[in-house]
């Protein structure tokens, strides 16, 4: 008796008020009943009263247990990071707007035990029950973090901590808080998740240097400045980096937080100077910090060549000085920068309301930028008639009986990058979603409506917003138009299903199943969709988040089957054909695809496995019959390999109709049987060569002959301007005058090119023997080899000099 009361005893002083509680799962039915409470409810404990007694709150209200009918559970303090439990179905205060993906911050514990949740974007707390919410697990053992700049306390203590220092994860306790190795302390220092950030962790064998903002760092300068660049060799345990610079006789030891990892650059990445760059490292001459250009070259040592197309030669810098810029692409629309008075270039005849699209990129970066005309006036089914006035240098515009002028220009309008400013791209009609999030947890939750959803562009603003329309939520959203990307729209007759792990679709399976297809029907402005599933009645409304295009061939394209296809009267694998539809069984697809192949009057159906898309010849196309086709299926027809022709016409079963020049009829041959042929058209970035048959070009010959191998960098009006390694200047030809060559790539095996004299650059340790393998390769085609059996510095040549080794051991 006496043990019992003991125990009793023992057991009431468990329990303290505020200790977070849950019942045991071995509690069937509680001594005083459920009172409104469940199995999974946590409540925090009021009041301890005698004989084990627990006063204790649930969201239900105050509910009087035994101390035995319940155990302790981790409490959710403020600050932390939470999220909907996976097995909720319906969150006892409702959605109010979030998904169930949307991770939020605890504000505070009212005395009722309900939780106050803050989501992005949302005015005020979320009321929310803490049986449904658990903490977001941010960190694996391993992970790379850093401790919050902002920190200014911590839960545990800072002690010598300093904010913004990297460390790695070397323990999770049960409570979820870690212990963190920093290299300047002797054992691992107590936090929170919410302290720390996670940061894209250091490898062996990445390029490192000082950051900027380090006046001097954790571990001393040995002779290094914030423009040496070296190599991470080890790593230890606590991140303490082991680093081995270019000449430097020993590594050097460095604090991760002080470094910053080098970007990956290669030959012909866009780049700019930092933002923290106040000098770099052989001074600005003409370059600002808004100047955008190309590299050229890179060393061996970290230093680069930078082509601006305001310089008639690289700018010289450090990698370390440098940061890459997104790539301008082709069918970029542009306008000036409105910080621009005096563009680059020039205004040529534009003014700073001009909108042009990039038409051609040089190689030292130059914008060739067509104008978009825009003209008021005018309804969408007027006819207009555009003309240039050589005299008045003005375009004129024809409609009606009076002809209406508007500026204009000859050519295209040449740009700098760094002058530039890029307009988004996104247009009304668009659908869109929000990017992929760098960090384990996004830092924008698009105002609580899930990462993966789908949104249609309702507008476009000046300022670069768009408002946004979603299908489930009412009124318009709006965002910044850097933090979406666009997704492919779904259309009226596409065949869908539903994509893969979804749980439930958004309003319910009503009459349909995981594995139902069906096509669409309807879309509407806002992105919901109305679909025929086969056995469900009516039009089934969906959201196209839920949704998956099913891979289906269209009527008219071509196909080929596969090499394990099985054959069918003349028809085996590798033959191609037109798609003439797709195979039904009363009102079901029963999986089958309809091909029509030519020679067969019936349309072969066979499963959608056994064909894959292929780019087929189309009308205007010139071919010729492939080398391996011994005797065409309808006979050769008086030609022969050498003929070459044009599609005229192309039969519903996919039969090709050849006009020749030569042929007194239309010669009929197989699509299998037969290659495009492609115009070997220079463009820029393309390696040439003089034509042998030129005894001397147009513009003279220079340093240049028929053996100088260079890049084109511009092309313009039937000229070229053309890079060669050995010349700074730009040689200028006749487009007609070169012809395309290999070009040199880096994995290339080479040898030099027996019988020459001297290399451009000198025989250095090799000779005619010496193999190597080229590591880099300059905007100019200026090579480095670093060649077998010998170590050191790489070997530099001229393409001109070398020669594929296909013989390579």
């Amino acid at each position: 008796m006496l043990l019992t009361k003991s125990f009793n005893f023992l057991n009431l002083f468990r329990y303290e008020v505020g200790d977070w509680v849950k019942f045991k799962r071995s509690v069937k039915t509680p001594a005083h009943g459920w009172q409104g409470a469940r199995h999974k409810s946590v409540g925090f404990i009021q009041s301890v009263q005698e004989q084990n007694n627990l006063i204790v709150s649930f969201c239900s209200g105050e509910v009087h247990v035994l101390a035995d009918e319940v155990i302790k559970v981790i409490p959710l303090d403020r600050g932390q990071h939470v999220q909907l439990k996976a097995d909720v179905k319906e969150p006892l205060y409702g959605w109010r707007g979030q998904s169930r993906d949307s991770i939020g911050t605890v504000l505070c514990v009212d005395d009722d035990g309900i939780l106050r949740v803050g989501f992005p974007g949302a005015s005020r707390g979320y009321k929310a029950d803490p049986a449904e919410m658990e903490r977001v697990e941010e960190f694996m053992v391993g992970d790379w973090v850093r401790i919050r700049p902002s920190l200014t306390t911590a839960k545990h203590g800072l002690g010598a901590v300093t904010p913004g220092s990297i460390g790695i994860v070397y323990c999770i306790r049960p409570d979820n808080s870690l212990l963190l190795e920093l290299s300047y302390l002797p054992s691992p220092w107590h936090c929170e998740p919410e302290e720390v950030e996670p940061v894209i962790p250091l490898r062996i064998g990445d390029q490192v240097c000082v950051k900027r903002s380090v006046a001097e760092p954790r571990y001393a300068w040995g002779g290094e400045t914030h423009h040496s660049v070296g190599r991470i060799s080890d790593i230890e345990n606590d991140g303490l980096l082991i680093i081995e610079i270019l000449n430097r006789p020993i590594p050097w030891q460095a604090d991760p937080s002080d470094m910053e990892k080098v970007e990956n650059f290669k030959v012909g990445d866009w780049v700019r100077v930092k933002a923290s760059v106040s000098s770099p490292k052989y001074g600005w001459e003409d370059v600002t910090k808004s100047s955008i250009g190309i590299i050229h070259s890179l060393e061996e040592d970290g230093d680069m060549g930078v082509a601006f197309c305001f310089r008639s030669k690289p700018f010289c810098c450090s990698v370390t000085d440098m940061e890459k810029v997104p790539p301008f692409e082709l069918g970029q629309e542009i306008h000036m920068a409105q910080s621009v008075v005096q563009p680059r270039l020039g205004w040529s005849c534009e003014t700073p309301a001009t909108i042009g699209k990039i038409a051609r990129i040089d190689m030292d970066g130059t914008l060739n930028v067509s104008i978009l005309l825009i003209m008021s006036g005018f309804g969408l089914n007027d006819s207009i008639v555009l003309s240039f006035d050589l005299q008045s240098y003005k375009w004129i515009c024809e409609f009606a009986t009076a002809p209406v002028k508007v500026s204009g220009r000859v050519g295209l309008w040449k740009v700098a990058p760094g002058d530039t400013e890029r307009l988004p791209g996104f247009e009304v009609g668009d659908w869109v979603r929000l990017k992929p999030s760098n960090g384990n947890r996004p830092s924008y939750d698009w105002n609580g409506i899930g990462k993966e959803s789908i949104a249609v562009v309702h507008s476009v603003q000046e300022n670069g917003y768009l408002e946004l329309a979603c299908c489930f939520r009412k009124g318009r959203l709006m965002t910044h138009y850097t933090d979406v990307e666009k997704v492919s729209c779904l259309k009226i007759g596409q065949h869908i299903r539903f994509r893969v792990g979804l749980v439930e679709p958004r309003w319910g399976w009503r009459g349909a199943q995981a594995d139902s297809r069906g096509i669409i029907t309807g879309v509407h402005a806002d992105g919901e969709v109305r679909i025929t599933f086969y056995g469900v009645l009516g039009l089934w409304k969906g959201d196209p988040a839920d949704l998956k295009v099913e891979d289906m061939f269209g009527v008219r394209e071509w196909v080929k089957l596969k090499d394990d296809a099985s054959g069918w009267k003349s028809i085996g694998p590798g033959s191609i054909g037109c798609v003439q539809g797709i195979g039904y069984d009363g009102d079901l697809w029963n999986g089958n695809v309809l091909v029509g192949f030519c020679g067969e009057s019936e349309q072969w159906a066979g499963p959608f496995s056994e064909l894959k898309k292929v780019d087929g010849p189309v009308i205007g196309q010139r071919v010729r019959v492939k080398m391996s086709v011994k005797q065409p299926r309808f006979g050769w027809s008086g030609h022969s390999h050498g003929s070459v022709g044009t599609v005229s016409t192309i039969d519903a079963d996919g039969k090709l109709r050849i006009y020749t020049p030569a042929g007194s009829k239309a010669w009929m041959l197989d699509p299998a049987e037969v290659e495009i042929v492609e115009e070997d058209e220079i463009c820029i970035g393309d390696w040439v060569k003089v034509k042998g048959s030129i005894s001397t070009p147009t513009h003279q010959w220079g340093e240049v002959s028929h053996a100088s191998i260079g890049v084109v960098h511009r092309l313009e009006e039937g000229e070229l301007w053309v890079s060669f390694c050995f010349s700074e200047r730009l040689w200028l030809c006749k487009l007609s005058e070169m012809e395309k060559v290999r070009p040199f790539k880096v994995g290339d095996k080479v040898r030099i090119k027996e019988g020459l004299a001297s290399p451009r650059w000198g025989w250095g340790m090799e000779t005619y023997v010496s193999k190597g393998e080229i590591v880099g390769v300059d905007a100019n085609g200026k090579l480095r080899i670093r060649f077998q059996w010998r170590e050191g510095k790489l070997w530099t040549g001229d393409p001109a000099d070398i020669a594929l080794d296909k013989s390579f051991v």
